[in-house]
């Protein structure tokens, strides 16, 4: 429904929206310029130059049509205020999946062609990055409410903005917080100052160029229990504690306007979804060498994220409309569970590739198999978990359309 009131959220979500896609842009193409003229010099250019300019320039086109959106909103044009179908064909989402697969392909088969890989795999990455998330968000959607289109595009947008802006920071600031702590810690206990002061002698006397001269010395003080416990507990608790609440923060700003739980949810996977796309553009270009197995594991963190945060909108709607706050816990408690059981067993694999390339493979291959499995098991979980709960909400959900509140506080 067109509403005739003047709506600054969407005045303010476009200014911002637009700030930040032409901050993108710019960033996209400086990166695409430098590798040019790598390129023009030296007749090749680094792939991770390129596939970084052309995931910040996407990103910027997109951040570009949500703050258009946005401006539409407070024009009061109804397009904005249209309703998003989610009654698509349920091949829809295989068919993302096959398509990411064939890309992913593509790429792998190329990633180690210097003469083309630089051209190539930015334009892959693109696809192979967004489909597998588009897909995954179809499969919990389908059939669900989104309401206005302002509002779904509004909640992506700050996804991809404000959220890991905010967690960023947070990050940040526990870890500037843990480095004092080993800071004061190692002034306190002349051992450890000597280990310390024994490790930055030998890496004095290295080629720092060379990775695995580096790792060779680093990695006896990397496998020590003082220092897997705290990155276990950094992690594998407090990370899963900040971004398992500070996902959904779309529904947060909404909750008191959302039509139904089953809106929470699909807005929650949103949030989840836009968090997953940063994190996978972000990634996506440091490993140039193994930019399909990157993106390949991917898709599972992006199921992780997407599955979570939907979970946790639907339990924000019912805590803030129906005062269920003790499922809120639950669901919170729950969501950090499996996120923390995941990035447990991940870190395990890496440490244990670690210790297995440069000291015993046979002593961690049991680990990495282990720590594998957990995460094949968690991954079906997870997606059982976003296929049950969509059917549980279609039962629950409202008629697809209904009109949504014109003033929801939103960008």
């Amino acid at each position: 429904m067109k509403s005739s009131q003047t709506h600054y959220p969407s005045l303010l979500g476009f200014i911002f929206f637009a700030g930040a896609a032409l901050l993108l842009i710019t960033v996209g193409v400086v990166f695409g310029f430098s590798a040019l003229f790598v390129f023009l010099g030296k007749g090749g250019a680094n792939a991770q130059s390129t596939i970084y300019s052309a995931a910040m320039f996407a990103l910027g086109i997109l951040l570009g049509f949500i703050s258009i959106i946005s401006l539409l909103k407070f024009l009061n044009n109804p397009f904005a205020d249209e309703s998003v179908s989610t009654s698509f064909p349920g091949w829809w989402a295989p068919a993302g999946l096959l398509g990411a697969g064939l890309f992913l392909l593509v790429g792998y088969m190329i990633q180690d062609v210097f003469s083309i890989n630089w051209l190539a795999l930015p334009i892959l990455t693109i696809p192979a990055a967004i489909l597998p998330i588009w897909a995954i968000v179809a499969l919990g959607a389908r059939g669900l409410s989104f309401g206005s289109r302002w509002r779904v595009w509004g909640i992506l947008g700050v996804s991809l903005t404000v959220t890991p802006f905010l967690l960023f920071m947070l990050e940040v600031v526990i870890v500037i917080g843990i480095v004092i702590l080993v800071v004061i810690y190692a002034a306190a206990n002349p051992q450890a100052a000597m280990e310390f002061e024994g490790l930055s002698k030998q890496l004095t006397f290295i080629d720092l160029e060379s990775e695995e001269q580096a790792l060779r010395v680093i990695l006896p003080y990397l496998l020590k229990p003082s220092v897997i416990v705290p990155a276990m507990l950094f992690f594998s608790v407090v990370i899963p504690l900040l971004e398992e609440l500070v996902k959904p923060l779309g529904v947060w700003l909404l909750a008191g306007k959302l039509e139904s739980a089953a809106q929470g949810f699909v807005f929650g996977a949103l949030g989840g979804a836009g968090f997953a796309l940063i994190e996978t553009f972000n990634v996506s270009g440091q490993m140039g060498a193994s930019w399909g197995i990157v993106l390949f594991t991917r898709i599972g963190t992006g199921l992780l994220h997407i599955t979570t945060s939907a979970l946790m909108g639907g339990a924000i709607f019912l805590a803030i409309r129906e005062r269920r706050y003790l499922r809120l816990l639950g669901t919170y408690l729950l969501v950090v569970l499996l996120h923390g059981l995941w990035n447990a067993s991940a870190l395990t694999v890496s440490f244990s590739t670690l210790a297995g390339t440069y000291l015993q493979p046979a002593r961690f291959e049991v680990i990495q198999w282990i720590s594998g499995i957990v995460i094949l098991a968690l991954a079906v979980a997870l997606f059982v978990i976003l296929i049950a709960s969509n059917r549980r909400y279609q039962k629950q959900a409202p008629v697809e359309g209904t009109p949504a509140p014109a003033d929801e506080p939103v960008m």
